[in-house]
Formats: C-alpha cells, sequence, structure tokens
C-alpha cells in the first residue's frame, strides 16, 4: 500500500509537496473505503486527484513511476537524461538536487521509508529505511550519503569496496539494483522492498499499451470472468471476453495479413510476438511445445431478438480499448490487493461510465489501492467518495502545489460538485478573455 510520496524540485514541482493516503478520522462516512496498513494504519483505498490542464497533475504519478525505474532498472538514468526532470522555471535549475521520498507497505506488512537526491553528476543520497509507522522508531536498512556508506546488514570489508566500484561506475544506479549484476547484499529488507515496486506497485499512463494483454487474458481465467463482468455493470453491451486461438498455420492459409511479421515467426523459437494497429493489441502469435499458435480477442456482442456474434478489438470503440487495458489493473488492486495508479482515467470513456467503476472499486473488500488522476466532476459525490480522497493541483508562478479537500470544512451533505465547479477549491483552469 502506498501511504505517502513527497517531491521537490522535480518537474513542475519546486518546493516540497505531500501526497498522502491517510484518512481524516473525524470523518465517519465510508470508513469502509479505510483499511489498515500492517494491521495498525489507517490508509484510504482510492484518490483522485483534480487540477488544470497543465497544473502538474500527471506530475505526481511521474514522479511515483521515476522513483520505481530508478530502483528496479539500473540503466534507467544517466549524466544525458536528468536534465529534464529538474524543476526548469529558475535560473541554474540543476545546481539543486532532485529530492523525493516515498513510504509502503508491502503485502506482507513490513513497511518502508525510501528517499533519494539527485544531482546533474549523479545521486548523491539514498535511504531506506524499514519505517515504524509512527508507532515506532525508523530502523536504517541502508544509507548512501556521498562517499559515505551504511548498511544494517554489514557486508565484509572486500564486498563493500566490490560496492564502492560498483558506485562509481554507475552513479545514477540505486543501490537497490546492485543485486542484478552481484549478489552482494544479503539484508531480507532490500528484497523485499524492490519486490513491492516490481510486483505490487502498477502504473497505467494516458497512452500505455499493453503487449501482453492477450496472453493475459488467454492464462487466466479468472481476469476473463471479471471483464466479463466488468463489462456488464457498466453495460457496454458486451456479454463475454474471450480469447480464440488457433494453430498459426492453419490461421495464416485462412488469411491473407500483410502485417504479419513472417520473417521473424521463422526465426522463433519461443515467447511471443504481438501486433498492433491503431494502439490496439489485435493479435499474439507463441510456440507451445513446438506448435506455432495465434490468439485474439473477441467480444460476444448481443443484437435485436437475442442474436449474438463475436467481434474483434478493431470493432471496439476507443472507450472500449481504454477500459480493456484497465481491466489487469482493476484486477490487480481489487482481487491482488495491489496499488494502482491510473493517468486519466478517464481518457476516452463516458463520464457515467467512468462513475460506475469508481463506484464498483468502492464497493469493494480490497486492501488494494486506486489513485487516478480526472477532470470527471461527476466523481465529486460524496455518496461514493469522501472529501480525504479528494486532491487538487494548480500551479502558482509556475509552480504545482498539491493539497487536499480535507482542508477545507465540509459537511457531509454539501454538492463538492457544484462548490469545485464554483471555484470554491481551487485547481481549476482560468478563462481569460478570447478575441478574435
Amino acid at each position: 500500500m502506498l501511504l505517502r510520496v513527497i517531491l521537490k524540485n522535480f518537474l513542475s514541482f519546486e518546493d516540497e509537496v505531500q501526497f498522502d493516503m491517510f484518512p481524516n478520522m473525524k470523518r465517519t462516512s465510508l470508513p469502509d473505503h479505510i483499511s489498515k496498513a500492517a494491521g495498525v494504519l489507517p490508509v484510504l483505498r482510492m484518490a483522485a486527484i483534480y487540477g488544470a490542464n497543465g497544473a502538474g497533475k500527471s506530475n505526481m504519478l511521474k514522479g511515483v513511476e521515476f522513483i520505481k525505474s530508478l530502483v528496479t532498472d539500473k540503466e534507467f538514468l544517466n549524466q544525458s537524461e536528468v536534465s529534464r526532470y529538474f524543476y526548469a522555471l529558475r535560473k541554474e535549475s540543476d545546481s539543486q538536487p532532485i529530492e523525493l521520498a516515498i513510504e509502503f507497505v508491502t503485502e506482507i506488512g513490513k513497511a518502508y521509508l525510501y528517499s533519494v537526491e539527485i544531482a546533474k553528476d549523479g545521486i548523491k543520497s539514498e535511504i531506506l529505511k524499514e519505517s515504524g509507522l509512527g508507532f515506532k522508531e525508523n530502523r536504517d536498512v541502508f544509507t548512501r550519503d556521498g562517499e559515505s556508506l551504511f548498511f544494517a546488514v554489514k557486508p565484509s570489508d572486500e564486498v563493500e569496496r566490490m560496492i564502492r566500484g560498483w558506485l562509481e561506475k554507475n552513479p545514477f544506479a540505486s543501490l537497490l539494483t546492485i543485486n542484478d549484476d552481484m549478489p552482494v547484499l544479503t539484508d531480507e529488507h532490500i528484497a523485499i522492498a524492490k519486490r513491492w515496486f516490481h510486483e505490487e506497485l502498477v502504473l497505467i499512463g494516458l497512452n500505455t499499451i499493453c503487449p501482453t494483454l492477450i496472453e493475459i487474458f488467454r492464462k487466466n481465467e479468472d481476469i476473463n470472468k471479471f471483464a466479463s463482468d466488468l463489462f456488464k455493470v457498466v453495460d457496454l453491451g458486451i456479454n463475454e471476453v474471450k480469447v480464440q486461438t488457433e494453430d498459426f498455420d492453419d490461421w495464416i492459409r485462412a488469411h491473407n495479413e500483410t502485417d504479419v511479421p513472417i520473417e521473424r515467426l521463422k526465426n522463433m523459437q519461443s515467447g511471443a510476438i504481438s501486433t498492433f494497429d491503431k494502439n490496439r493489441n489485435i493479435r499474439n502469435v507463441v510456440i507451445e511445445e513446438g506448435v506455432r499458435k495465434v490468439s485474439q480477442l473477441m467480444f460476444e456482442q448481443f443484437g435485436k431478438n437475442g442474436f449474438s456474434k463475436d467481434m474483434d478489438i478493431m470493432a471496439q470503440s476507443d472507450g472500449t480499448v481504454r477500459l480493456l487495458t484497465l481491466v489487469p489493473a482493476f484486477y490487480d488492486a481489487i482481487k491482488l490487493g495491489k496499488t494502482v495508479l491510473i493517468d486519466e482515467l478517464d481518457h476516452s470513456v463516458h463520464p457515467h461510465l467512468i462513475r460506475e467503476l469508481v463506484k464498483y472499486f468502492s464497493r469493494q473488500e480490497t486492501t488494494g489501492q486506486l489513485i487516478f488522476t480526472t477532470h470527471q466532476t461527476c466523481l465529486l459525490n460524496q455518496d461514493f467518495i469522501r472529501t480525504d480522497e479528494v486532491w487538487m493541483v494548480e500551479k502558482k508562478e509556475g509552480s504545482t502545489r498539491m493539497y487536499s479537500l480535507n482542508e477545507f470544512k465540509i459537511h457531509n451533505t454539501i454538492k463538492i460538485e457544484n462548490g469545485y465547479m464554483e471555484g470554491r477549491y481551487g485547481a481549476i483552469p482560468f478563462i481569460g478573455e478570447l478575441n478574435m
């Protein structure tokens, strides 16, 4: 579970801002929206982030994505790339380091606080702590501060020399990635924390394409059923989502397809090859037990008098395809308890469908979290969203600030959608006069 994120001197965040999932325990509405992290700390399961275009909503999610990439991929950052992440609207923008921190609780109940400072020539400070969640003292797992290193599980002098040599060669790499090259850090907390970023934190961007989408549906019947049930809930006219699989050689003889990479398939020994059209995963070819198979998603749809037909993904609307991309993420949050962040949840999707999706998630019994950016004011309804689950983002003199509706005194009978549209809470675009 995500507890909080802190950003400073990163993209549009000049000054330090904090986003968190801590509820206002004085609010009594929708108590089932609160879970207990590690069995002790109340944490919200959902958050919606609002703001005008260009205010910096997406940059909060990009901050989380940046941290995830940094601690899971040694090659993610280098000297030529780092400059684009500094807050740019001041002289000598890279004179101060980027400062990022994230606190989280893993599925096994271990809590951690990770922080990093990155200058133009490399990581200056990096700390991983086992978090006490405010009930006890935090405990250092490792600290990297300039040339100074501390490890709770101290390596031998020889291993420490190897670590220092590795850091000198990889100044922009996180210590959490060192074991990918050589297994020198034996503290189990390092592996547990990194696993949360790898497996329990999911990010979906505005134009995210999932190349393994068909394989996910083909190999997981539970996701198939979940998608079919979800599409019925939001009334898309789709009765069932399924995967159609055929022998590839039989399929290619019956189809005259120009987008199939025949030459690549001839040399294919294992793995999968996906083909796309208009950002849609239209088919997937795999080799199983030496046999090539082609799969595609099909949607059972109904017409008049009970007539039904299986339609492929090219027959579906952009909104349906967007929802299809979100299905594994919603499944991860609801069924597997993962933390899912989605940029522009409402992209290409009708407001009523988004409202039903959010209501659907809010009714589920899960320890998973759904955090999303949106412009849809119809979600600002206290029947299914708490005011402490709503965050506002706005810019002042080019710098983004974030704040929660929890900062306002809002009675549980107030229509917050109306108040937001009237500008009572800020975070709305200022429209000047357009003279033609």
